[in-house]
């Protein structure tokens, strides 16, 4: 009889030990919000330098927009979108920020509560940004823009079209002429020469030529040029 009521009292023991056991997983289970999340990598490098309108991507090495994470520049206002994956953050300036030193600081935690593993700070410097279109140097043109009674023996291979600027000026390109006529292109320094392909220009005509004209920054500006021929003699 003995026996058997220390088998019983085993048996007992060993069930509140497995309850006890299930108790502590369950409990693990609702307190485990994941590995804890870190910052990957940042699309600025340490001391750089960045356009004054150029938006900063952060990643994370896991989900983390449904947390609350703060992504912040000092000195300057702007606006947090997410990937559809939730682990990287693109930050765009509104407006652009002001030229100088700034300091992007990203923190906080994610859904579970947890705080990130390595909160970043990177220092930059950001640029103004170019946002000035080329324009025609008129005064610079062969014969000059706006020019009247132009001579058209004095132009019998060539005319001139110039940009302002012309060290940023990338590309200039003719998009019509009127009246039209054959022409080979050729762009140098800011200047683009319209070299005459068995053409004489007549007399008492308004020529009128309409270019693009491309900066090295990405601005780019519709331009008129004209001048027009003196009258027979």
């Amino acid at each position: 009889m003995k026996r058997l009521l220390r088998i019983f009292a085993l048996l007992t023991a060993a069930s509140m030990l497995v309850w006890i056991a299930g108790c502590g997983d369950d409990d693990d289970d609702d307190d485990d919000a994941g590995p804890v999340p870190k910052v990957v990598s940042v699309s600025i490098t340490e001391g750089g330098a960045v356009g004054g309108t150029q938006p900063i991507q952060v990643t994370f090495s896991k989900k983390v927009d449904d947390g609350n994470i703060t992504i912040a520049v000092s000195g300057a206002t702007g606006s947090v979108s997410w990937d559809a994956a939730g682990k990287t953050a693109t930050w765009t300036p509104s407006p652009a920020m002001s030229e100088g030193a700034h300091a992007l600081s990203v923190s906080g935690t994610d859904a579970g509560d947890q705080e990130l593993e390595n909160p970043t700070t990177v220092n930059f410097t950001a640029t103004v940004p170019d946002t000035e279109a080329p324009t025609l140097d008129g005064g610079n043109c062969d014969p000059a823009d706006g020019s009247k009674g132009v001579d058209p023996g004095d132009y019998g291979e060539a005319i001139v079209v110039a940009a302002k600027d012309n060290v940023g000026v990338t590309e200039m390109k003719v998009l019509s002429t009127d009246p039209e006529f054959n022409f080979t292109p050729d762009f140098a320094d800011g200047k683009l020469t319209l070299s005459f392909m068995k053409y004489s220009m007549p007399n008492e005509t308004e020529y009128t030529i309409e270019v693009e004209i491309k900066d090295g920054s990405g601005n780019s500006a519709t331009e008129t040029y004209s001048f027009t021929t003196m009258a027979k003699e």
